[in-house]
């Protein structure tokens, strides 16, 4: 193996890993938070259902990002490794701040820069796939999880015999919220686990179906090293209960498989903000959750990190060429 392919295998390791660090928030933050299960154990399960939907559908968000952003025979080893090493270095620096990040968002501003560097960016996947989904699936993620609480919040009398079965349930409801957590586990391996294995695939590493097997188990592993996200996640961010956060995870794993199956990388931690501002829309106030310390850290470096991850791919870009 050449000494750049050993490079590439290593730093896309380390991506993956730090996108399982980051991918544990917005799963099992809710389940974590309430100490339904162990930190260990949560990213174990975790692993498993990412290594599922990345082996079910990751292979169509994976052939986006291999040459439908910049085509494949414009993706050097080199250029990749400064991509893969860009992404990896943003993704850090957000897991280093205790931060969930959008691993997508990372990976396709590295791509574009890349190919702006090259005069290479195909412009048409971007604004007729890319952006339009990033903006109306979380206005999607929104509306869906208001529409569905409304039924529930606030209580009055057509709904009071709905709140008596769930308060009697409440105990077994637990069980709930581990199963939509293992959804959006499912839904994370569909579509993050692409965003190393397509830049792989495009440089002649890995082809897609094996860099699929052998990135998505560092998603477990990543959450075991990288428990920060979803311990900031857990206990400062979602003051929800176990029905609420059923819901969002339900919303937000659904509609991470449709962006998956129509291979779009999409960001799910902004589907996962998205759902829970909803809920704090329709049981407390909207203008609370904007000015929650925690979230405003995070939506900064939503900004931020992509930002970095641009001019860390120009900068290696100049210098290598």
């Amino acid at each position: 193996m050449a000494p750049i392919e050993a490079s590439l295998l290593a730093c896309g390791a380390v991506f993956a890993l730090n996108m399982g660090g980051s991918g544990l928030a917005p799963s099992f933050s809710v389940a974590l938070g309430a100490k339904l299960m162990p930190r260990r154990l949560a990213a174990l399960v975790y692993g498993v259902f990412v290594i599922a939907g990345a082996l079910l559908l990751g292979k169509l968000v994976a052939k986006t990002l291999s040459g439908g952003i910049v085509p494949a025979e414009a993706m050097t080893q080199a250029r990749v490794l400064c991509i893969l090493g860009a992404a990896t270095v943003a993704l850090f620096v957000a897991n280093a701040l205790r931060v969930p990040q959008s691993t997508s968002w990372v990976t396709v501003f590295a791509l574009v820069a890349a190919g702006y560097h090259i005069g290479r960016v195909q412009t048409d996947v971007l604004l007729q796939r890319l952006l339009p989904a990033w903006v109306l699936l979380p206005v999607v993620a929104f509306v869906l999880t208001w529409l569905v609480l409304r039924v529930l919040y606030p209580l009055r009398p057509s709904n009071f015999r709905l709140h008596e079965r769930l308060r009697r349930h409440e105990r077994g409801f637990r069980w709930v919220v581990l199963a939509t957590s293992c959804y959006v586990a499912m839904a994370i391996g569909s579509n993050n686990v692409g965003n190393v294995v397509g830049p792989l695939a495009a440089a002649g590493v890995l082809d897609i179906p094996v860099g699929l097997a052998i990135m998505a188990p560092l998603f477990g592993l990543g959450a075991l090293l990288f428990p920060a996200p979803a311990q900031t996640v857990g206990k400062s961010i979602v003051p929800i209960g176990p029905v609420a956060a059923s819901v969002v995870s339900v919303v937000v794993g659904t509609l991470l498989l449709v962006a998956s199956w129509y291979g779009i990388p999409q960001s799910l931690v902004q589907l996962n903000a998205a759902a829970v501002i909803a809920v704090w829309r329709v049981k407390e106030d909207a203008l609370a959750a904007r000015e929650h310390p925690v979230l405003r850290r995070m939506l900064l470096l939503w900004l931020v990190t992509p930002a970095i991850s641009i001019v860390l791919v120009l900068v290696l870009l100049r210098i290598t060429e």
